[in-house]
């Protein structure tokens, strides 16, 4: 139940979301502040209910982070499920793995639900990182505060990583990656192939742009590309699971059933669910 007044879940339900988040991640209190960038302090009055102490702001901030790589609704579509299986895969025989689906496939929804997994960091590039911001985001995302040069900061990624079982490097937005950020990607990977998968999941172009820059022979780039063991693909979606799918949100009529089996996209079908039930004041 959330608070109507300020808009902020029950206080308590924050702290249970903590503790959960630590338990799914195997994390402690600490690790946790580190990754959130949430203060010791915060996270004390938070454990032992001293709300008053508490700001409504900070409690957001909190809740947010919580859930930040929570999705509201599951459906286990052939492509969600065969994105866990892929990075079971990676995980289990440290393999960099090309995930590539087209937007509104539900490709960041599959990777954000596994990334809640133990030993698996997830990390959205975006345009605007530099390779340090990029770094520094991993290094936060492995509960470890270190700032130093790019040399510095991807050996102590490595070695932290190396430190661990079975972890799994998700990058998301790969098709974003420039030629440098590649190059530091490629220093990485050679430090932790022995231990650590990587998922780097994007759009087609993705796949497309790293063969064309290896056909120019672009600095990196034909051994970066050759050190991607698998691609996989999604598919898009199965008439027989939009069908479930419009089921489970009361979409019963044949006649509309049999247009939204049109939507091969999970976001496609999921906005034209969204708008009906708007239309049907559900929402």
């Amino acid at each position: 139940m959330r608070n109507k007044i300020a808009n902020v879940p029950e206080k308590v339900e924050i702290k249970k979301a903590v503790n959960q988040y630590c338990k799914e991640k195997g994390i402690s209190k600490c690790e946790f502040g580190i990754k959130s960038g949430i203060s010791d302090a915060t996270l004390s009055n938070l454990e032992n209910e001293k709300w008053d102490k508490l700001s409504n702001a900070m409690l957001m901030n909190i809740w947010n982070f919580c859930n930040r790589n929570m999705v509201d609704e599951l459906f286990s579509t052939t492509d969600f499920v065969s994105a866990f299986k892929i990075c079971d895969k990676a995980r289990k025989y440290h393999f960099m793995v090309g995930l590539i689906a087209d937007t509104g496939m539900g490709k960041t929804t599959a990777i954000c639900a596994y990334s809640r997994r133990k030993n698996v960091f997830y990390i959205c590039y975006d345009k605007t990182m530099n390779p340090r911001q990029f770094f520094l985001a991993l290094l936060r995302e492995l509960a470890y505060p270190f700032e130093s040069n790019l040399n510095e900061m991807i050996n102590r990624a490595a070695d932290e990583l190396n430190k661990l079982e079975n972890p799994l490097i998700i990058i998301d937005e790969a098709g974003k990656l420039n030629q440098t950020m590649i190059l530091y990607l490629h220093v990485l990977r050679d430090k932790i192939r022995g231990n650590c998968g990587v998922i780097l999941a994007g759009m087609p172009y993705f796949k497309d742009n790293l063969l064309k820059m290896a056909a120019k022979e672009k600095e990196g780039i034909p051994e970066f590309l050759r050190r991607i063991n698998l691609w996989h693909s999604f598919v898009g979606l199965q008439p027989i699971e939009i069908d479930e799918i419009c089921k489970a949100h009361g979409i019963n009529d044949p006649n509309r059933i049999k247009e939204l089996k049109r939507k091969r996209r999970f976001g496609d079908l999921m906005n034209e669910i969204y708008l009906e039930k708007v239309m049907r004041e559900e929402i």
